[in-house]
C-alpha cells in the first residue's frame, strides 16, 4: 500500500510539473504592436541642408518623434503628423509605425523607419521612399 501511494504521488507530481512546464513557456512574438513610437527613433531628425533655387535658400527636411505621435515636414508645405501611434519591429533595427493622419480624414498611414546606424536612419511613408519627388536626400541625422 505504501509503495502504491508513493508511484501515485510521483506520477502526479511529474503530470503537474509537465502541465506548468509546457503551459508557463510562451515565447515573445516578433509581431507584437506596441503603444506610441520606438524610444530608439525618438527625437529630432533632419536631412542635410539642400540648396534650392526656386526659394533661393538651403533648407532640410525634418522628421519628429515623440513618445505617441510622428512629424514629419518639408519646407513650405504642410506637415504628415501621425497621431495615435502604435509600432512593431520588422527587422534587425527596422520599425514599423502606424498612426491616423487628420488631413486625410483620420486614415491610418504606415512609416517605416530603418535605423542605419545610431545618428542615421531611413524613413519610408506608405511603403515609398519618404523624400521622394523632393531634393531631399533619404537619410536622417540626429538633430
Amino acid at each position: 500500500m505504501k509503495t502504491k501511494n508513493t508511484v501515485l504521488l510521483g506520477i502526479a507530481s511529474l503530470t503537474l510539473g509537465g502541465l506548468i512546464t509546457f503551459s508557463g513557456s510562451s515565447t515573445a512574438s516578433a509581431h507584437t504592436w506596441w503603444d506610441g513610437t520606438p524610444s530608439n527613433v525618438r527625437g529630432y531628425w533632419r536631412t542635410r541642408q539642400v540648396y534650392i533655387p526656386a526659394y533661393g535658400f538651403s533648407t532640410h527636411a525634418a522628421f519628429k518623434a515623440k513618445a505617441h505621435s510622428v512629424t514629419f515636414m518639408y519646407t513650405q508645405s504642410a506637415p504628415f503628423h501621425l497621431t495615435g501611434t502604435y509600432w512593431r519591429k520588422t527587422g534587425a533595427h527596422s520599425y514599423t509605425i502606424h498612426g491616423a493622419w487628420a488631413a486625410d480624414s483620420g486614415v491610418d498611414h504606415r512609416l517605416t523607419v530603418k535605423k542605419l546606424s545610431r545618428n542615421v536612419i531611413r524613413i519610408y511613408i506608405d511603403g515609398h521612399k519618404s523624400t521622394r519627388s523632393t531634393p531631399f536626400p533619404n537619410k536622417f541625422y540626429r538633430g
